[in-house]
């Protein structure tokens, strides 16, 4: 029987006799693999969340590639929409420029044969 104070004890197991110090190796060994076990763990967790950080950065490019591109998809379409509507309004001031060179040109062409026949009896006419 020990004595009191004595840290060593022995134990008997499978008819051996040991005592705790070699009791300690073993259970060294169970938090050394326990340890190794978390760690483990740890670098796997830490893998799968570096992962699901590189595909939500993926995610994100492709999600601004595709806003942009549908961003230049609509600009164009109200670009074209512009000039159509700036050539339409174009076309018609063309048409009533030309209508108005149109009107111009008959009045004058009408105050032309008017100015020369009163010439024409002006001069045969002696001016009177």
């Amino acid at each position: 029987m020990p004595a009191v104070g004595d840290v060593t004890q022995r134990h008997e197991i499978s008819g051996e006799t040991m005592d705790n110090t070699q009791h300690a190796v073993p259970l060294l060994e169970v938090i050394r693999r326990k340890e190794a076990e978390l760690k483990k763990r740890l670098a796997a967790e830490r893998e799968a969340a570096q992962a699901a950080v590189r595909e939500a950065k993926r995610r994100g490019r492709q999600e601004w590639a595709e806003a942009e591109a549908e961003g230049r998809r609509e600009g164009e379409a109200q670009r074209r929409t512009l000039v159509a509507e700036a050539e339409a309004e174009a076309e018609a001031i063309v048409e009533r420029a030309q209508k108005q060179v149109e009107e111009l040109l008959r009045v004058g062409s009408a105050l032309a044969e008017e100015l020369v026949e009163k010439a024409v009896e002006i001069v045969l006419g002696g001016g009177r």
